[in-house]
């Protein structure tokens, strides 16, 4: 019976802790007084014949925000990269890009129609490095309309072996 009640102890008394000291926690996004567009972005390409010598990819996540009026608009992103070069020529290793984004449009680009484009701030590290620099009119490459975009959809063709592209658009309006 000690065993037992070691045990239920064991078990009950880190959750009856948790749930004592756990504070509320806020989603990302600032509350639903305002439009919210969530991205979610995966590029992979190990395939020589098609990304040259640089393999690897690049994973991250982007937020566009939209007073309700549409008078301003903001948002923020985060990227990490890693390239493989064959043969050793250009850099290997791992990347990381972080966006400040201080205002943005949707207008025909690359992705179509509604693509975004954004004003602001690009921050690069790599190998640490850190290298800041302002961005203008910078085509996404992302859609604005949501939805799932696989590689065939961005690429526009059926993509080869080892390459793959998926990105993910969801949009909440204002409540």
């Amino acid at each position: 019976m000690r065993g037992l009640a070691k045990v239920l102890t064991c078990l009950v008394l880190p959750l009856a802790l948790a749930g004592v000291i756990a504070s509320p926690v806020g989603a990302y996004g600032g509350g639903a007084d305002h439009d919210i567009w969530q991205v979610g972005v995966s590029f992979n390409c190990n395939n020589p014949d098609f990304c040259g010598d640089s393999l690897g990819g690049f994973w991250g996540w982007a937020e566009f925000d939209r007073s309700v009026d549409g008078t301003s608009t903001w948002g923020d992103g985060e990227l990490a990269g890693c390239r493989h070069s064959v043969g050793g020529g250009g850099f290997s290793g791992a990347s990381h890009l972080s966006f400040e984004i201080e205002s943005w449009t949707i207008e025909p680009g690359s992705a179509g129609l509604q693509t975004f484009f954004f004003n602001g701030k690009q921050t690069d590290s790599f190998r640490g490095d850190t290298v800041t620099v302002d961005v203008a009119h910078f085509d996404t490459g992302i859609s604005a309309v949501p939805g799932h975009y696989s590689t065939s959809d961005v690429l526009g063709f059926d993509p080869p072996p080892g390459v793959a592209i998926q990105i993910q658009v969801a949009f909440r309006p204002a409540k």
